[in-house]
């Protein structure tokens, strides 16, 4: 992608829904694409573009889920187009800050965890009766079954001569793969709505209140298991103890420090299949804290 071209498609975009050129055009790169931020007095919104094809429809079709589901803000789409190319949405621009800038400040931190992991968990509590979703048309009331659809492409990915997983993390991903039955089946319970990918990056809070301001950025929104969620908690600022917190809450079932790594890896193989991301050291060191936490049990 040529960011040049994609904030000349985004400025294009902007002019034929408003008639008015932006007089702020910026545009910042993420992991799976870009965003180009847009503002004029007719309003701000946000442009976003993506590497991964099909990526942008089902961010789409993931905020829609979670905006009927959360009692908090959530980006309205305007606009699904394809331009050059590119996918892109044109959606609201909604105010906050990072939750990945929190000031360190103890009450801020409070406020924050506790309001996110009420979202969280309010999330958690929609479920499915018809058990674990494959896709919007099937669901499988079997959890390993269910993962098997998920995940399987995403083996065959790994073990194929076109990865790039070394042949160390070639054999630790099959015996990963074995072991899946085993990992899986304490959960093997009720489905819950997952964001899939809620670390605090993906979250803005009000810099007023220290409470969560918008929810952002869903990656494969479905009924899975709370824990395809609660894993991502530690992803960053791991200070802010979001997941110790949510599980005073709610406690979660034994083993969990094994499934946490195990869930981790195959959802960075997932990103790896997706966009060709590879990190080496990254994989392997969170396949040393896997064997850690397995041998512990």
């Amino acid at each position: 992608m040529n960011k040049p071209q994609l904030k000349l498609i985004a400025e294009k975009t902007y002019k034929a829904m408003f008639s008015q050129q932006p007089e702020l055009c910026n545009i910042q790169e993420t992991f799976y694409g870009w965003i180009v931020f847009l503002v004029s007095p007719k309003g701000k919104f946000v442009v976003k573009f993506s590497r991964e094809y099909g990526r942008i429809s089902k961010e789409i079709e993931g905020l829609k889920r979670l905006k009927k589901a959360l009692d908090c803000p959530v980006p309205e789409v305007y606009l699904f187009g394809r331009e050059e190319g590119h996918d892109y949405l044109v959606m609201e621009w909604l105010d906050g800050v990072s939750a990945y800038e929190l000031p360190s400040d103890p009450k801020a931190l409070e406020i924050f965890r506790e309001h996110y992991t009420d979202i969280l968990i309010a999330l958690h509590d929609c479920q499915s009766e018809k058990g674990f979703e494959i896709d919007r048309e099937h669901f499988d009331p079997c959890l390993i079954n269910a993962f098997d659809a998920w995940m399987y492409p995403v083996l065959r990915y790994v073990l194929s001569c076109e990865s790039p997983f070394s042949s160390q993390l070639k054999s630790a991903y099959s015996q990963l793969w074995e072991k899946r039955v085993e990992i899986l089946s304490p959960i093997n319970t009720s489905s819950s709505l997952v964001h899939d990918d809620c670390h605090i990056a993906n979250v803005l809070f009000d810099p007023k209140t220290f409470k969560v301001a918008a929810i952002l950025d869903p990656c494969d929104v479905g009924y899975k298991h709370r824990e395809f969620d609660i894993f991502h908690l530690f992803d960053v600022r791991e200070d802010l103890k979001l997941a110790e917190r949510y599980q005073e809450k709610t406690p979660l079932t034994d083993g969990f420090e094994t499934r946490r790594w195990f869930l981790s890896l195959w959802d960075d193989a997932k990103h790896s299949r997706n966009m060709g991301w590879y990190d080496e050291s990254w994989l392997v060191t969170k396949l040393d804290q896997f064997n850690i936490a397995y041998k512990q049990g």
